[in-house]
């Protein structure tokens, strides 16, 4: 290959608009990998790029390719005359694509299906062979999860004729050669509108007139479409998104391009200010192996890239029959627990198996053929915790954030419903291990007043938010190319970490894949179409037109249709009551401590100037320059601030402190601090580090905020982001409330866990208490850091 990578020239992707989300983040990846290796022999490639028409080409292009992009704007392609016919059934929408398929099949016409997921593609094909026994060997169905082969054979009697049929996912809206095809049905509306052109145009390129079907679902964006049935021609293409520094298929695709070059630190041209942190994960995780003198890392697997799933996030599972013990499918680890959990009906080509056993470890799934009358679905429980908050937006009544979410989700158990009718036959537990990842969303935040008005009202405050929250998702695709799948939502009538309501929509993958950060751009635009969604839904309390989710794990409820509605139009409108949103701020309590009166016991803790990310990383903490430090000394009972040009002070009052208390103290504060004062000199303080004990303890660390909330039912005021923020912008006042609150969290925990032996933390939605045996006298004699 050491000829061919010289001489490269050109590269040329198609379909670029399809590289968008978790699939797109991995294209990023081996581009990179693609241009590294190019340099490494000499060569620097132009790319040209082909897309379908999107929002923002330029843009997204550039994202892809991590270089300037020239735009070049034209359609070259043949178009014959294409009818399009819309329907709003009152029968089911898969039965009725079922019926039209076999119709147009009949009347000499070759038909392609197009559905949104893998059930519906093989309910339509059992369907359709049901209702025409002679056309079992002309009707296919198509989509991921089947084995190369079998798709390969599929594709090749597509183009012979052989078939006359086909229902498909996406897996067919492009890149393959299908042949000659004369009608399209769209079995609901695809998502976006691009998709919708997309699949219209795998028939009539013949120069032949054809025929395109949309039958519309009950889904909120179907309905949407069949009241305005003009924005389908007319409204403008949606943007394509894309997260280019994905932690996790970083990673994954770091370890192959050690494989394939050593990687060296000068390789942040490619990987940017990531690659640091990203090379240390590796080595942790003993998949990179750094060479002895630290100038280069290698992988420590020969070959990674059979690892990587560049559909997904994680490892896949293979599907094996039971009794054959042939393989017959494969799903994303994403999907796996949700739709191959024990009890559940997987379909298959037009056959039905019943997941007998999920072996994790190995990433086996086994299942038995059946003839079940019934389908299954998951109900799934959800929790959310704020790590990181990136962006801050306050618009009318409302504050909406950007950041870093830790999702926990877990299958609870299953529901059989009778395929006829949709009936429910019995709801099954389930004990599974929940799936729990970092992600990137999108929350908003609802005032308190807001919620006394609605229950004022007599309307369901929970319902409200709750149906807000399914609409969001349901629209947001309106705005960017994806589908309600690569999203999650969860509602909190109080979340603990903000202290208020909150409706937070995230990325279904770990961590993320751009969708939710284009939401919080388009946020306001956003909420407006999901109220008039709401609105212009005739049903009266709610359906699946609008607030009701064909994915929800609670079944459904509660939902409240007007409560969503009004709630709505309170966080839109202009907010001339100047009453809808409020920030909080604990009181900083002035009770004194009556037991260990005898020590002088110092808490301390400080913010900086510069973000972690300015300096070179974390390493680098001794150039931060501190903005504020605050300390309690119980001696005097009292909260001391301290500036910059005041440190002497506050290294004085530490050195007459008996102990020194705080939150990271050892690995972040004194290494800050180290930057005023001889490191020494802070080594030899008698120093108690909260968090380094729990870490001994548990095994893992735990917030501040973690603990502050499950043990003191208190929390922080805000994050270290806000607090550069608030130092920037020179609102020094908040910024000392601030570091001052942390400062009397971390006394607080600190003095309870003295008095109580045990601080209390959360895990798997319980909550644990962590027995300690801290005592002062011990601490006092410690080694500091």
């Amino acid at each position: 290959w050491k000829s061919f990578f010289e001489r490269l020239c050109f590269v040329v992707i198609d379909e670029i608009h399809t590289y968008r989300g978790i699939f797109g983040s991995h294209v990023v990846q081996i581009i990179r990998r693609l241009r590294r290796i190019c340099n490494h022999y000499g060569s620097d490639p132009q790319f040209i790029l082909l897309s379908a028409t999107v929002h923002n080409p330029t843009e997204f292009a550039s994202r892809l390719i991590q270089k300037p992009v020239y735009l070049i704007k034209n359609d070259g392609s043949p178009s014959a005359e294409k009818h399009f016919l819309l329907i709003d059934p009152d029968i089911s929408t898969n039965f009725l694509a079922s019926q039209l398929l076999v119709k147009s099949i009949r009347s000499g016409f070759r038909t392609i299906v197009f559905t949104q997921s893998r059930r519906t593609t093989e309910l339509i094909h059992i369907w359709s062979r049901q209702l025409a026994p002679e056309l079992r060997h002309k009707i296919s169905s198509y989509r991921a999860g089947f084995l190369a082969e079998e798709r390969r054979e599929i594709e090749k009697m597509l183009v012979s004729g052989k078939l006359l049929g086909v229902i498909s996912t996406s897996a067919l809206e492009m890149g393959i050669d299908i042949g000659e095809l004369d009608v399209c049905i769209l079995v609901g509306y695809p998502g976006t509108i691009i998709n919708t052109w997309q699949r219209s145009g795998r028939v009539g390129r013949a120069g032949r007139e054809s025929l395109v079907i949309l039958i519309s679902g009950k889904d909120a964006l179907d309905q949407y479409f069949m009241k305005h049935p003009e924005e389908l021609f007319e409204r403008p293409f949606e943007s394509a998104v894309i997260d280019p520094d994905n932690p996790y298929i970083l990673d994954a695709h770091l370890e192959c391009a050690a494989a394939e070059l050593p990687v060296r630190k000068k390789d942040e041209r490619y990987w940017g200010n990531g690659l640091e942190d990203a090379l240390i994960r590796g080595e942790l995780n003993g998949r990179l192996i750094k060479d002895m003198d630290g100038d280069f890392w290698v992988s420590k697997r020969k070959n990674p890239h059979l690892f990587v799933n560049i559909r997904s996030a994680g490892e896949g599972f293979t599907i094996f029959e039971r009794t054959t013990g042939h393989a017959i499918g494969t799903i994303d680890g994403v999907r796996a627990l949700k739709e191959c959990h024990p009890g559940a009906i997987y379909l298959h080509r037009a056959l039905q198996y019943e997941i007998q056993h999920i072996d994790i470890s190995k990433r086996d799934i086994i299942a038995i053929e059946t003839n079940a009358q019934y389908f299954t679905r998951p109900l799934i429980e959800k929790e959310t915790e704020i790590i990181d908050i990136e962006k801050t937006k306050r618009i009318n009544n409302f504050v909406v954030r950007k950041g870093t979410l830790k999702v926990t989700e877990r299958v609870i158990g299953y529901e059989k419903r009778k395929i006829q009718g949709q009936e429910l036959i019995g709801v099954y537990p389930l004990e599974l291990p929940p799936n729990i990842f970092e992600t990137k969303g999108v929350w908003i935040e609802i005032s308190g007043k807001i919620k006394e008005k609605i229950e004022k009202q007599r309307l369901h405050f929970m319902g409200g938010i709750h149906a807000i929250e399914h609409a969001m998702i349901g629209m947001l695709p309106f705005f960017a190319l994806c589908d309600r799948n690569d999203v999650g939502g969860i509602s909190y009538p109080y979340h603990p970490q903000i202290g208020k309501s909150a409706v937070f929509i995230y990325d279904g993958y770990p961590g993320g894949v751009g969708i939710c950060a284009h939401g919080f751009d388009i946020i306001e635009d956003w909420l407006k179409k999901t109220l008039n969604l709401i609105k212009e839904c005739e049903c009266e309390d709610g359906c699946p037109s609008c607030i009701h989710s064909p994915k929800c794990g609670s079944g459904n409820k509660p939902l409240d249709k007007k409560a969503s509605i009004k709630i709505l139009q309170m966080l839109l409108e202009s907010n001339n009551e100047k009453m809808m949103y409020e920030d909080k701020m604990l009181i900083i309590d002035k009770k004194k401590q009556s037991s260990n009166k005898n020590y002088r016991i110092v808490v301390f803790d400080l913010e900086t100037q510069k973000g972690a990310d300015e300096v070179g990383g974390w390493k680098n903490a001794h150039l931060m320059k501190v903005s504020v430090a605050v300390a309690y000394d119980s001696f005097l009972d009292r909260f001391f601030v301290f500036m910059e040009n005041e440190l002497a002070d506050l290294i004085r009052l530490l050195k007459m402190a008996d102990l020194v208390v705080g939150f990271n103290i050892k690995r972040f504060d004194y290494r800050v601090l180290s930057a005023y004062t001889d490191i020494n000199i802070l080594a030899k303080l008698p120093t108690f580090d909260i968090l380094e004990d729990i870490h001994k303890r548990l095994g893992f660390r735990l917030s501040l905020n973690h603990l502050a909330v499950n043990t003191l039912n208190k929390e922080k005021a805000g994050n270290g982001l806000l607090a550069l923020k608030w130092f920037r912008e020179g609102n020094i006042e908040k910024l000392i409330r601030y570091c001052k609150q942390d400062v009397f969290v971390t006394k607080e925990l600190f003095y309870y866990g003295l008095k109580n032996g045990y601080l209390i933390y959360r895990q798997n939605n319980r909550r644990y208490r962590l027995l300690l045996d801290w005592n002062i006298e011990e601490m006092i004699r410690g080694e500091g850091i």
